[in-house]
């Protein structure tokens, strides 16, 4: 039987994962959870010539990683404890392999809640936000994935995006981000960007009426706005009602297709400087 809530935070020793594991550190904290740190080190598996080499090169690798990992724990926990309610049990894991596959293979041997990664990257529009391994997490995670910009804190007081197309996941998804950040008190804000000028004024009312029996605790906004340039007022959105976290949802059938067409999300990862959480369907 699971006991508390994990988080894994891969690590790849930049000042982006540091900063993640930071963020993962305060929002564990308050949530309650336990962080895994997790390192894939960098490991050439083509020369396979001298298998007794390759062994002892893997376990130095993995100790050279272990070391560095916990000379970071040492470092964050450090400036980080004295803020903290209650700090988190951690646990190391170091695995070689190829690193999106084998972080997504320790969130699931691990039944690991929520990944927690930094964002750095080099190659395509939603690389240059999420870096490659993150977007590459995002798509084959068994679990939520939470991707922190650089030099991006925990906010004390979250305010959540949520952009919605009326779909039947909306309710639960929404339901599941304002439980996740349940002691931050958030307010959550939902738009609805109206492309067809249609009158939505029953859907909206109807998600109304649904968090008001359901989840009378929760602040849930709703909006229905005209769209001109969906990066534009999406970013105005967020700008104009003081949101710090974007929620999106991810289903199976293709990349975030309920909520955004794949250039409108990539434009918008790459605009957008606020922590982004992704649900995926199950």
């Amino acid at each position: 039987m699971k006991g508390e809530t994990k988080i894994l935070v891969p690590m790849d020793f930049s000042e982006c994962s540091e900063n993640a594991f930071v963020f993962a550190m305060q929002l564990a904290d308050k949530i309650k959870a336990d962080l895994i740190l997790m390192n894939v080190p960098d490991f050439d598996s083509s020369t396979m010539e001298n298998f007794a080499f390759v062994v002892d090169e893997v376990e130095e690798k993995i100790e050279e990683a272990k070391n560095r990992i916990i000379k970071s724990m040492e470092k964050v926990v450090e400036t980080t404890q004295k803020s903290l309610d209650r700090a988190p049990s951690i646990q190391i894991d170091v695995q070689i392999g190829k690193v999106e596959a084998t972080i997504c293979e320790a969130a699931l041997r691990n039944q690991v809640d929520y990944i927690v990664m930094g964002t750095q990257g080099e190659n395509s529009v939603f690389d240059k936000y999420l870096g490659s391994v993150a977007s590459n997490v995002l798509k084959n995670a068994p679990c939520p994935v939470m991707v922190i910009p650089e030099n991006t804190e925990l906010a004390k007081k979250l305010v959540l995006g949520y952009a919605t197309d009326f779909s039947d996941a909306d309710p639960f998804e929404i339901w599941k981000a304002m439980k996740l950040f349940k002691p931050f008190q958030p307010t959550i804000k939902c738009v609805h960007f109206n492309e067809q000028q249609d009158n939505n004024e029953d859907k909206i009312e109807e998600l109304k009426r649904y968090f008001a029996e359901t989840s009378p605790e929760f602040n849930v906004e709703l909006y229905s706005l005209p769209v001109q340039d969906k990066v534009k007022d999406m970013s105005n959105f967020i700008e104009e009602h003081d949101i710090n976290t974007l929620v999106m949802y991810k289903p199976k059938r293709s990349f975030f297709e309920t909520i955004f067409h794949n250039s409108y999300t990539q434009k918008m990862a790459k605009h957008s400087k606020i922590p982004l959480l992704v649900f995926k369907e199950r």
